[in-house]
């Protein structure tokens, strides 16, 4: 019995020595990968720091070029305020009922091609404007209510869109809006079917005058008729009612107006809200044209720096 108790007390012995041991290897091996994780970011930390101070003493020792870069492009940003002049920004919108967005949106695309390449002459023809008034269009857009460009909508439905323009001259605002609503529909597709829906409406318009005529015909039968009879007859039976004959007529002739008024507006584009123009124009800010391009010009001289530093290295 005691050799049983003592084989058990050995084992139990060797057991937590074991798990001891295990323990302890371990935390030996817990250690070693902290301090390699350590040793890691401080060989990192050591590098941004070696880094920072070559970039440091690098740029401090090329000091003029990052100042001529900066004061180079300072002038630049002058020079660009300079050739900007105070300008006028309105903004209408427009309705449509024939083709697509999109097409709208391609055609001012090509406007705004020609503003920026100063094709006055061409954007003249074809907004069957004077040149000079042309020359005052500074900027011009096609916009989506969400305000993204008009041609890269796909969107099916038929919600206006906005034209927003910036003129040197306020009074051009004016002609440009109906030049622009005559622009949209003198498109050749929106001209086709303006001529087709023309053709329809003028077609229905002779064939309702016909119908009238035939009312009319009527109208004078049945005068005529109320004439011939004597005026004691109480022998006359008039089981016609005239009532419905004036009714008729009356609504045939409402809707020839009605479409007689179709064809003198009816148009693939139309105006819905017009141009509102400032007072005063818009002026521009030369802060930002200076901040903007000393940014550049310090950015640029920085890669030069750069360039030097590592020839140099070499």
């Amino acid at each position: 019995m005691s050799y049983f108790y003592h084989n058990l007390c050995l084992k139990a012995i060797t057991y937590i020595f074991a798990e001891i041991l295990c323990n302890m290897a371990q935390n030996i091996n817990d250690d070693v990968e902290l301090n390699e994780i350590k040793n890691y970011f401080s060989n990192v930390q050591n590098f941004y720091i070696q880094i920072s101070n070559w970039l440091f003493k690098g740029f401090l020792s090329y000091w003029y070029i990052l100042l001529i870069g900066v004061i180079g492009g300072g002038m630049f940003g002058y020079l660009q305020f300079q050739k900007k002049t105070p300008y006028f920004e309105v903004q209408a919108s427009f309705t449509f009922n024939e083709l697509h967005k999109k097409i709208y949106g391609e055609m001012t695309d090509k406007l705004q091609q020609l503003v920026s390449t100063h094709s006055n002459k061409t954007l003249s023809e074809l907004l069957k404007l004077k040149e000079q008034e042309a020359m005052n269009i500074l900027d011009i857009q096609a916009l989506t209510v969400s305000g993204t460009p008009l041609s890269e909508d796909l969107s099916i439905g038929k919600l206006p869109f906005y034209i927003k323009v910036k003129l040197k001259d306020r009074n051009v605002a004016a002609p440009l809006l109906i030049s622009l609503e005559n622009y949209y529909n003198n498109n050749p597709q929106a001209k086709t079917i303006i001529e087709n829906s023309t053709l329809q409406m003028k077609s229905r318009i002779t064939y309702l005058n016909s119908e009238l005529q035939k009312l009319d015909s009527l109208k004078r039968a049945y005068q005529f008729y109320l004439m011939q009879q004597p005026l004691n007859s109480n022998t006359t039976v008039n089981t016609f009612n005239p009532i419905e004959l004036y009714k008729e007529s009356e609504k045939l002739f409402n809707i020839k107006s009605d479409l007689e008024s179709a064809i003198t507006n009816f148009k693939a584009v139309k105006i819905l809200d017009q141009f509102v123009v400032n007072d005063t124009p818009i002026q521009p800010i030369l802060s930002k044209d200076l901040i903007k391009y000393m940014g550049i010009g310090l950015m640029f001289s920085a890669v030069l720096c750069l360039l030097l530093m590592v020839f140099k290295k070499r």
